[in-house]
């Protein structure tokens, strides 16, 4: 049901409004009629206090400066939208507009649905100059979560285990450059794997083509995030990169974070994102509120890609996500001790078991094995990086080894000082902050004293993802071998060359006893000179 425009200025008083539009959902209407009458039926008198709550009711007001007709915002949410009422999802159906509670068993999905979803995450490992099949994963995973990350923060809320909600993020952030995959995600396999039929939303769409300023896509993303009743997670691409940065951004997501208890959905970005720009806002208050995915490597050419994208986009449906979300639904409203446990741990527990659950029923048990149960993290992998470009570029100058210890290796703390445009006041609190972008858990930072650090060197080496530390050392044992071998080989041919020279010298004295002793035989008389002698 829509309110007319005119109606609300009227009781509103016109001379205070522009030219607006106010797209309201059914259920709203008489909470309208509420706000703007009294149980008598008699209008409000303070229209300043009505209008403001006509328009927190309703989802987005558009002013349109050239009093032209403004995009209603209702036209860019989800189509169907899904919400939630008695521990049901409900899906609006897009032919008699009527919500019907979800219900999609096992049976519906076929093995093809779950090879096609496993190869669209191995495209991005196969088809890609470099492996991103993990952040790939890790975002289906969390859209496939995102109808019931409210009620997982419910649980959290509600737990013994004293972990706050605002540990789960609110929204999902894919980073990259231009063609490297993310607007691929959020549009050619997003969209059409949650049954999302509407267009594709930009963020200029909600923010009025004003990249400057944040204050009307924050209003828009508010209102429908604290609908209390939609949990179709709302899908916004080319994020302006100054998104969050902006106080009110940042303001708001701390906001929803920490304050919203209800039913709500959760924001999806793709945002566009070029070395020497603007740099990501990492600071923790954010990061644990937004999760960032990074995809920068591009696409091999199309003979060398293993998986075609026409094929997995014409083959891609909405049938895993329905039953995924509606198995996750089933066990978060029986949810026993063992599983609250884990979930606490990890708001994406249950989703990924209910995936690996749906491998092994069609004996695809080995398929992405590697790397199902593992979150991608962008802070971990910004600072794998980091760390590899920091040995790199120093070219293991200031890299030392033990004698006798082939297990760890130490990291000079000089190898800070060439560091440029560093954020830091110090080099000790560099030294501090390169140390701690180990993870703890891993063990792959063993000790920290004034001068450096000590690290292990192949857990680094996982850690990075190459044998960089591991094939240094070889190469330089295997230098000191050569040295060593050669030196061995010299002393050898130096004794060999000795030996033949006492040899020599040997054949040499004989050579001349025996040609000596052919002299003096040859001066004695013969027989016949002393039978025939005369004197």
């Amino acid at each position: 049901m829509h309110i007319n425009p005119d109606d609300i200025t009227k009781i509103t008083n016109a001379d205070q409004q522009s030219s607006q539009r106010f797209a309201l959902v059914p259920d709203t209407t008489a909470r309208v009629i509420k706000a703007i009458y009294t149980a008598k039926g008699n209008k409000r008198r303070n229209h300043d206090q009505v209008r403001q709550q006509v328009q927190q009711i309703t989802y987005q007001s558009f002013s349109d400066q050239d009093e032209t007709e403004a995009v209603s915002a209702d036209s860019l949410y989800p189509t169907p939208m899904w919400s939630y009422q008695g521990n049901q999802i409900i899906i609006k159906d897009s032919h008699d507009q009527l919500y019907h509670p979800l219900s999609f068993p096992l049976d519906r999905v076929s093995r093809e649905d779950v090879v096609n979803f496993i190869n669209i995450i191995k495209s991005f490992r196969y088809n890609k100059v470099k492996d991103e099949s993990h952040q790939a994963l890790s975002a289906f995973m969390y859209l496939m979560t995102a109808p019931l990350i409210w009620k997982i923060r419910q649980i959290y809320r509600q737990s013994n285990y004293a972990r706050s909600a605002d540990q789960i993020p609110l929204s999902m952030v894919l980073i990259g450059r231009g063609t490297t995959g993310k607007t691929l995600l959020v549009r050619d396999y997003f969209k059409p794997f949650i049954g999302d039929h509407s267009s594709s939303v930009q963020y200029s769409e909600i923010n009025g083509g004003n990249g400057s300023h944040t204050n009307r896509a924050v209003s828009f993303l508010n209102n429908y995030l604290q609908s209390k009743r939609f949990i179709s997670p709302m899908i916004i691409d080319e994020l302006n990169d100054n998104f969050l940065h902006s106080k009110v951004a940042t303001n708001a997501i701390k906001q929803w974070s920490n304050t919203i208890d209800d039913i709500h959905n959760v924001n999806i970005f793709a945002m566009n994102h070029n070395a020497g720009g603007h740099a990501i806002n990492n600071l923790e208050e954010i990061t644990k509120r937004v999760y960032y995915l990074s995809f920068e490597a591009g696409w091999l050419p199309l003979d060398q890609q293993r998986y075609d994208y026409n094929i997995l986009i014409n083959s891609l449906n909405d049938h895993i996500y329905k039953y995924v979300t509606g198995e996750l639904n089933r066990r978060l409203n029986q949810l026993s001790g063992f599983d609250e446990d884990r979930l606490i741990s990890d708001y994406l527990y249950l989703t990924k078991q209910i995936v690996k659950e749906l491998f092994k029923h069609f004996n695809l048990d080995n398929e992405l094995a590697d790397i199902i149960d593992d979150n991608y993290n962008y802070k971990v992998d910004r600072n794998r990086i980091t760390w590899k470009m920091l040995i790199r570029d120093d070219d293991f100058k200031h890299v030392a080894f033990t004698n006798g210890d082939d297990q760890r290796f130490t990291v000079s703390k000089a190898i800070f000082n060439n560091l440029k445009g560093s954020t830091y006041e110090n080099i000790n609190q560099t030294l501090d902050n390169y140390f701690n972008m180990f993870p703890r858990e891993a063990g792959i930072a063993i000790y920290q004293y004034d001068n450096g650090m000590m690290l292990s060197i192949d857990k680094f080496d996982h850690f990075i993802g190459e044998p960089l530390i591991r094939n240094y050392y070889n190469q330089l044992h295997q230098q000191e071998h050569d040295q060593t071998s050669m030196s061995a080989y010299l002393k050898a041919q130096a004794k060999r060359d000795e030996e033949r020279s006492k040899r020599e010298e040997q054949r040499d004295q004989q050579m001349q006893e025996v040609l000596a002793k052919l002299a003096a035989n040859q001066k004695k008389p013969g027989l016949f000179s002393r039978l025939f002698h005369k004197e």
